[in-house]
């Protein structure tokens, strides 16, 4: 990622507020430019307004524009940690109901964590799933066969991480035409834990990682969830919606081949003409069990009457497995990752490798045939000694 598109991205999401002492100086500092460049950006973005360190940049742009409300109800949401009524933010900022409504909205698709209550607002340390499936319209077919690729637990940031792995999976379903990737969560390490595991630091540098590294093939999009933990820990820390942040950098980046899906779940709805199925992802929590399939078991088990799908794809324990629990479609997703000393410690073993998953359904949206195909990797070593060199 260029200077300009760093400076762009921090600038959209924490552009200056009204009166604001020394602005360009700061951003300029963060990232080792002249304040000038920054206000030359600000300009193009068309962040601009009164700023108070000695010159006004547009002096016809109104204090009660969105930009400039949307900017003001951050700062007052950062500091307060409480819950405001939209009347409540109309007041205090003297701008009408209409305006704060907008600046909310904006806020919201800049990636800030907004917790929106009825008529109250506030920034709140937690990301709840997404329940909304997306749908996959297979109504004008009589028989039709859906096959992407399933990966999860990268952790890319970590000492531990296998590029190498994630790499060749990504060749390999290049090389089978696959257009969709689905990952489960925790594709950067975070930090909270894990210092002496890490090579790179603070939740932008594992973000820039991240989109530089993560494999671009021609014609495959990686759609994504994240976990509550790792790159869950910085929507604790920082109150930002992480995975809106992760895609809003690849795109400033010129990626367009990553897309956010949710936040823990998702659900993929398989819509046929007379019925539906359900796939559902999850990067689950709590640790791994004397059984593999256990966790898997009683999550499933675990479902109210009507609310479990029909495929279950897991992330989180860095196994890899298929079972079938209820008649519910189970895929432990294995992991990018070797076994770092946490895991070491906790006597967890790591299964590195990936899937490719061939589902068949029926006009009614029945799955007639669900077919897992395991892609297992082995130690550094084993490749080295058979290759002579690392991927």
């Amino acid at each position: 990622m260029t200077t300009t598109d760093k400076v762009c991205a921090y600038v959209k999401l924490h552009p200056p507020e009204a009166g604001e002492v020394g602005y360009d100086k700061k951003v300029a500092k963060k990232f080792n430019c002249a304040p000038e460049y920054v206000r030359k950006l600000r300009r193009k973005l068309g962040l601009t307004g009164r700023i108070g360190n000695g010159y006004t940049d547009a002096p016809n742009t109104p204090k009660d524009s969105v930009d400039s409300v949307a900017s003001a109800i951050s700062e007052m949401l950062r500091k307060s940690r409480k819950p405001w009524t939209v009347e409540a933010l109309s007041s205090k900022l003297d701008v009408g109901v209409a305006k704060v409504v907008m600046a909310i909205e904006r806020l919201k698709a800049s990636g800030s964590n907004l917790s929106i209550l009825h008529d109250t607002v506030e920034l709140a340390k937690e990301l709840l799933p997404d329940h909304k499936p997306s749908v996959i319209d297979i109504s004008d077919m009589e028989e039709t066969v859906i096959e992407f690729g399933l990966t999860a637990d990268n952790h890319l940031g970590s000492k531990y991480e296998r590029m190498d792995v994630l790499n060749a999976l990504f060749d390999i379903w290049a090389a089978k035409g696959i257009k969709t990737v689905y990952q489960l969560g925790n594709m950067i390490e975070g930090e909270r834990h894990s210092k002496t595991d890490i090579h790179t630091f603070t939740m932008q540098g594992q973000v820039d990682y991240f989109v530089r590294n993560w494999p671009a093939r021609p014609g495959i999009t990686t759609e994504f969830v994240t976990g509550d933990d790792h790159e869950g820990w910085y929507v604790q820390d920082e109150g930002i919606n992480i995975g809106l942040f992760m895609e809003l950098m690849a795109k400033n980046s010129g990626r367009t081949d990553m897309k956010f899906i949710g936040h823990m779940e998702k659900d993929i709805k398989l819509q046929g003409t007379e019925g539906s199925s359900v796939m559902r992802l999850i990067h689950a929590g709590g640790g791994s069990a004397y059984a593999m399939s256990y966790a898997a078991q009683k999550i499933v088990e675990a479902y109210q009457g009507g609310e479990k799908p029909n495929v279950l794809l897991v992330g989180h324990y860095h196994k890899m497995g298929y079972f079938y629990p209820r008649e519910v479609h189970c895929i432990l997703a294995g992991c990018t990752k070797d076994q770092d000393t946490f895991m070491r410690k906790n006597k967890l073993a790591a299964h590195v490798g990936g899937w490719t998953i061939r589902i068949t359904l029926n006009k009614k949206g029945n799955i007639t045939s669900f077919t897992p195909t395991m892609i297992p990797f082995f130690n550094l070593g084993y490749y080295e000694a058979a290759w002579g060199y690392r991927w």
